[in-house]
């Protein structure tokens, strides 16, 4: 075996050898596994290059697009359709009031461009919706009307932050425009097809429902591209489109969430994660980091538990620490703009580092919460 073919296989086995230790270590801490996997990526680019690894960059995008997709699916309409007017205004405070917060002090503050501040705003005020719906399902609250609305605020502040993304990266033209077109009637079938699939092939060892949606996740993300459309918007506007329909086929979604967070996924965090050289940082980034941190936590918390407590009194805290989960959405917003060219290495190492450091408050701040929520419902 020739030496640089060596070296490769040895350093793609050292790769998924400290994949598996992040996930262990993240079971022992209890902590989210996609912090460790960053964390790891980050002390990887300490030691070895990955830059020489073609399915390491491979299978990170296609994590980007099952991340999407998944955040698109986690949305269910029933919910938002049931608190859609307390969900709505919790989620619009909680994701424009840190934004216009980040997007001045960038602007204004640090000279960048409009388009690099907007971009900072949007990943910087998003809130994870799957990991406060881990959150909520963990603690048993999603039974009641509290949880209910938290949940569908969320999916507010997931939808915005998607449209943010979505009207800044688009470079929009007349092939977008025919894309579109053909997109909306192509989504409104698509549930159909689905359904007909999944029930005449469905269940069998060839798993070709399961191939379907990952073929659908893969085609939309390379048509898009073309077109001027990020494929991270198609995935999850995908996904939304999808959700009622996997939903009720529970086998099929524990197959898919299985997929997109034991192999996908962490293989994107820890190519994050690479993509940052803390040897990097100087005092100006470090200054830019302390910043935006106390930006974007302070007004997250303060829009977000200021707008609960006019719905729920009793949730208004609980809410504004939870929000603060950004994670997923804040770090895939982040490696979008680095791809485009929009973010330097400096502004998105702050990225990273604020959605690392503000996902630990919910960890901390949440864990021994005794919960008059949880009285509540069981009360009820």
């Amino acid at each position: 075996m020739p030496r640089e073919r060596k070296r490769t296989v040895d350093l793609s086995l050292f790769v998924a050898a400290v994949l598996v230790v992040a996930g262990i270590l993240a079971l022992e801490v209890g902590i989210s596994t996609a912090i460790t996997e960053i964390v790891a990526g980050v002390l990887l680019t300490l030691f070895v290059d990955t830059s020489g690894l073609g399915w390491l960059d491979f299978l990170a995008h296609f994590g980007l697009l099952g991340l999407m997709f998944m955040a698109g699916f986690e949305v269910d309409p029933n919910v938002a359709r049931r608190r859609w007017a307390s969900s709505a205004g919790i989620g619009a405070f909680s994701f424009l009031v840190p934004f216009g917060g980040v997007f001045l002090a960038c602007w204004w503050g640090f000279g960048l461009s409009a388009v690099v501040a907007a971009l900072l705003g949007i990943g910087l005020s998003t809130t994870s919706l799957a990991l406060v719906y881990g959150f909520l399902r963990e603690r048993e609250l999603l039974g009641g009307d509290g949880g209910q609305m938290v949940l569908g605020a969320a999916m507010v502040v997931d939808l915005l932050s998607m449209i943010g993304l979505a009207l800044l990266l688009g470079d929009l033209g007349w092939a977008t425009a025919i894309f579109v077109l053909g997109a909306v009637p192509a989504f409104i079938g698509l549930p159909r097809l689905g359904a007909w699939i999944f029930e005449r092939y469905g269940g069998g060892a060839a798993e070709f429902e399961l191939r379907f949606l990952l073929l659908i996740l893969v085609g939309l993300g390379v048509l898009s591209e073309r077109v001027g459309i990020h494929a991270a918007v198609v995935s999850f506007v995908a996904g939304l489109v999808l959700s009622e329909t996997v939903q009720d086929h529970e086998a099929l979604e524990e197959k898919l969430k299985g997929v997109v967070f034991s192999f996908f996924a962490p293989v994107f965090f820890l190519k994050a994660g690479t993509s940052l050289d803390v040897r990097g940082i100087d005092l100006e980034g470090a200054v830019l980091t302390g910043v935006l941190f106390a930006i974007a936590v302070g007004l997250k918390y303060a829009a977000t538990a200021g707008a609960a407590y006019v719905f729920a009194p009793a949730l208004a805290h609980f809410a504004g620490v939870l929000f603060n989960y950004r994670l997923s959405f804040g770090i895939i917003t982040a490696t979008v703009g680095l791809q485009v060219g929009l973010l330097d290495q400096q502004l998105f190492g702050a990225i990273l580092l604020v959605v690392l450091l503000s996902a630990a408050l919910p960890m901390l701040l949440l864990r021994d919460l005794p919960s008059e929520l949880t009285r509540r419902r069981r009360k009820r």
